[in-house]
């Protein structure tokens, strides 16, 4: 069943639970797990990551651009199921029934599709995309084990932050000029990828 949340006062953010069947989740995880061998992730330098004004690195975590692995998008889970299930009618009207600017997201001819890749310690500053929207998904082997990882998101006109807690299969979707963070990631398991 698919759950629905929208966040407002200047962060326009939607949380959206259940988007993806247990068949497509299988699916993904499998994809996943061969992508994050050290032979396909990179390191954050390398990824068009955030920086200060100075040019220091915002984050820690690795991660690959999927249009560097496959060249037919149909080839890869983590790109088809994602655009398969927002293009659902009746999930792009809920969408659309949230904020009409998320029609953009429907009318755009350029994506790129990023695996961002957390382990112990790893995390992301407050910053902006540079993007029109972001659609964050949330993938990870259960059960967890780390703490951690959480969304932040920051208002533009006011003093609000919303925190969203990780969750499988969470896809959280914002405007790329928001400026968010992602939490350490704590967990016991030792950096190996």
């Amino acid at each position: 069943l698919m759950e629905f949340n929208y966040i407002g006062d200047g962060i326009d953010a939607l949380v959206i639970d259940g988007l993806y069947t247990k068949e497509q989740l299988s699916e993904i995880m499998l994809e996943l797990k061969w992508l994050t061998k050290p032979s396909i992730m990179l390191p954050p330098e390398t990824l068009s990551s955030a920086t200060t004004s100075t040019g220091q690195l915002l984050t820690s975590k690795k991660g690959v651009f999927l249009e560097s692995v496959f060249a037919n998008w149909e080839h890869s889970a983590l790109i088809r199921h994602p655009w398969e299930q927002l293009n659902k009618e009746e999930v792009r009207k809920k969408i659309l029934g949230y904020n009409s600017l998320f029609k953009i997201l429907y009318h755009c001819d350029a994506r790129t599709h990023l695996v961002s890749y957390y382990e112990n310690s790893d995390y992301y500053k407050p910053h902006p995309d540079r993007t029109v929207f972001t659609v964050l998904n949330y993938f990870f082997n259960e059960p967890a084990q780390f703490t951690g990882g959480e969304i932040k998101l920051f208002s533009c006109n006011s003093e609000k932050v919303a925190t969203v807690e990780l969750k499988q299969g969470r896809v959280v979707l914002i405007a790329g000029a928001t400026f968010h963070e992602v939490a350490p990631i704590k967990s016991e398991l030792n950096n190996s990828l």
